[in-house]
Order: C-alpha cells, then structure tokens, then sequence
C-alpha cells in the first residue's frame, strides 16, 4: 500500500533532536554507566556517527535528573507518534518503547535493537518530563542533545530497563561526493523539511536540507542500514531522490532504479559500503512502567 510521511523541522537527524513520526500506510519511519557493559571493540571506535550510544551514555552520566515525570501507557495508539524536545524537558505521544529507546541513545536504525520483551515492546506510551526552574528558563545550558540523554535514567527508573551496548561488525554506507560532484546547492540554513512518499516508487523531496540530515533519513528509510556523511560538505539545500521499492526491483522491468543508481544520477553524491563495528543495544530486561 503506498503511504506518505511529512516531516518539518527533523533537526539534524544524527542527534535527532526533534523526531516526528507519521505513520500512513505501509510507511515506516522514523545510560548511565551503570546500565551498560562496553567492549573494548566498541570503545575503540570512535565515530558518533556510526556509535551514538556511548556519547549519549556518556552525557546522561553527568547530567540531571528529570523533576517531574508522568509515564502512562497510551491505549489507543492508533495515531502518529512524536518524540519532541521543549525548553525545560521532552513530551513523547503514543511512541512504542522501541522508539522511545532509539529517541534516549540517538540510534537511527530499527536494525540496532535487540531483545524488547512484551508487554513493554508491544505497548505505546506517553511521557512527559521537565527540570523546574523558577525562571522559567531552561536550567544551566542544555542542549536538545542532553534533553534526550535525560531520558535514558528515566527508562531506567520506570521501565526497569537494563541495557548492553554490543558491538557488531556489518555493513556501514558511506555518503561521498560522486565524480561530478552534487546536483544541487547548498547555499541555504539547516531548517529541514521532508515529504517521502511510498508506493511503487519511493520519492523523498528535501527542503532546506543538509546532507549529514539526507544521511540520517537514508540510515531508516532508504537503506535499512547506518549511512555516514563523508562528503565533507557544509549548508543546506534543495533535492529530490526518486527511486524502486524492492518489490518493483524484484520484478523487474526497463524503468527500475535502485537507491544507489538514484543517489549517484541524481544527486552526484555516491554510497561506498565499508565493514566496521557498529554498536548495538541488547536489552536484558524492561517491563511495564511502575505508577507516576
């Protein structure tokens, strides 16, 4: 069935400040020290982009607590979900705890989760949770990027969560610059909007958008893997990517294009897949929320 998502000002998708997921159709979108084990595999590589888990892991150690916490379970769930950042804390409607875990430690991949258990991994929920400030402020100098990392004690706490971060060697894509160079501009501000439409061809329309954001919306809707940007290339444009859902490619036929002919022919940019180690989060425990 083919479904459309819109999405406004995502922010930089690496970090994912601001997530908004829509879901239409067969459309898919988009710890403190104590509850992780790291390797000394997955340590050692040292790319935020690729390992987002240990920063965020690193940052929730030092930083506080949220003040107030309401955690319900959201029994309708038949609506969108988003997980948004505001001056003092974050609001997450009708998420699944899968997307709840990702929005905490940065992850960009479905690929990267391991061992949800029901009735927590079947569930949706709706969680509100500040810092008071008298000022009304946002207290000290947090980033969106701290806001989410706040959340991983949280899930710790309510959701009895214990996590491991694992490291496991697979295909990684880098974004590169294609003999030619790119297509577009890029001679605008980061304030990206998306429309992706799914059917028998895949369509994504970028406004305003920079390519390290291109790459985080490759890594969960375009390739079902971690896309890096390597190009190198600063500011925001434009585009347009036009390409064959895996069914058409499966058939086959004279106008089939794969997302990597499309990427190349029509942004001038190339996907080059190198084998490094990726960090993967294996939950070993998390239930149903206790009582606000």
């Amino acid at each position: 069935m083919p479904g459309q998502i819109t999405i406004s000002n995502f922010g930089r998708m690496r970090t994912t400040p601001v997530i908004t997921v829509m879901r239409l159709g067969s459309a898919r979108f988009l710890l403190l020290a104590s509850l992780a084990i790291l390797s000394p595999l997955a340590t050692a590589q040292d790319n935020d982009e690729i390992n987002p888990a240990a920063k965020s892991i690193a940052r929730a150690a030092r930083l506080p607590a949220y003040d107030v916490v309401s955690v319900r379970q959201n029994k309708s769930s038949g609506g969108d979900s988003s997980l948004d950042t505001t001056g003092d804390g974050v609001i997450i409607q009708d998420a699944p705890f899968r997307e709840i875990v990702e929005f905490a430690y940065g992850i960009v991949s479905f690929d990267l989760i391991y061992g949800i258990p029901d009735p927590v991994g079947s569930a949706h929920f709706d969680i509100k949770a500040k810092i008071v400030n008298s000022d009304g402020e946002r207290p000290g100098k947090l980033t969106d990027e701290d806001l989410q990392a706040m959340v991983i004690p949280l899930l710790a706490d309510r959701f009895h969560l214990r996590i491991r971060v694992m490291p496991k060697v697979m295909t990684v894509y880098e974004l590169v610059v294609a003999t030619g160079g790119p297509k577009f501009k890029l001679d605008k501000p980061d304030h990206s909007s998306l429309t992706m439409s799914w059917g028998r061809d895949n369509t994504l329309n970028f406004k305003n958008t920079s390519l390290s954001t291109l790459s985080g919306v490759l890594s969960d809707s375009g390739l079902h893997g971690i896309v890096a940007d390597h190009t190198g290339l600063k500011g925001a444009g434009d585009f347009s990517l036009h390409w064959s859902s895996d069914e058409a490619q499966e058939q086959g036929g004279p106008n089939v294009i794969s997302i990597f002919t499309a990427i190349q022919e029509q942004l001038g940019l190339k996907l080059k897949p190198v084998r490094l180690p990726v960090d993967t989060l294996v939950i070993d425990h998390a239930e149903m929320p206790s009582a606000n």
